[in-house]
């Protein structure tokens, strides 16, 4: 770091020169990614300022996320990280909390006898009665996804009740209720759409989609619903956080 900083009247304030400077030393790696910059004595006295205006330099790039300071160790160039990846659950959302725009078609609802996936994720006996669920979401007169749902029979649960209601499409995701499950995982699966599924959701090409898949659990923390929504893949992009972010 050898910029001078200019002291001139109308020019940047003098911790913001110094911020800049600072940040064109970590832009061009003459400050690496996890070193410690120079102590904030040894900042103020190769610049010639102050200890308060190398305070608000440095709190200027704490700020930002591009520095950490670590209590009785100084402070350091934070580390360019490939933090978490998340899908697109506000699209999802926009959609299924959309009350004018919403639409939803029941395409089945029936009892049937579990196959060997879902009775096994939802831990029932062989050949188990369930509620088998699905519906075509239309927003804005255009289909969005298509739902199946697999429920153990009990028409009396309410998380069946729920399931059933065009509500419920919002509540198992949004809602800060509880609607008889206390917990749940999500899977984001790249798929493809079978014949009936594209037809749906008036689909052409590759049929490339994504499985959004849940699992539910009661407050006995025994599974009571799973299922999954099948939605062509520009509904809902994989956003992933790279870099230096504020915390």
């Amino acid at each position: 770091m050898g910029k001078a900083v200019e002291k001139k009247r109308g020019s940047l304030p003098v911790y913001s020169q110094l911020a800049m400077i600072i940040k064109e030393d970590i832009a061009t790696g003459r400050l690496q990614p996890g070193i410690r910059i120079p102590s904030e004595s040894k900042l103020a006295k190769q610049y010639d300022v102050s200890l308060m205006t190398i305070r608000q330099a440095i709190g200027v790039l704490v700020e930002e996320g591009l520095v950490k300071r670590v209590h009785g160790s100084g402070t350091f160039v934070r580390r360019i990280e490939v933090g978490s990846t998340t899908f697109g659950l506000d699209g999802l959302h926009n959609v299924l909390t959309d009350t004018n725009g919403l639409q939803v078609r029941v395409l089945q609802t029936n009892v049937a006898r579990a196959g060997g996936t879902e009775g096994g994720i939802l831990e029932l006996e062989a050949e188990a009665p369930v509620i088998l669920v699905k519906r075509l979401i239309i927003h804005n007169s255009r289909p969005f996804c298509v739902q199946t749902a697999y429920l153990p029979f009990d028409p009396r649960a309410p998380v069946v009740e729920s399931m059933l209601e065009t509500t419920g499409l919002s509540d198992l995701f949004f809602s800060k209720k509880q609607h008889g499950y206390k917990k749940g995982t999500l899977r984001l699966l790249p798929t493809r759409m079978d014949g009936q599924e594209a037809e749906l959701l008036q689909e052409e090409g590759d049929g490339a989609a994504f499985k959004l898949e849940y699992i539910y659990f009661d407050f006995k923390d025994k599974p009571c619903a799973y299922g999954w929504f099948i939605i062509p893949h520009e509904q809902m992009p994989l956003v992933s956080m790279v870099g230096v972010w504020n915390e």
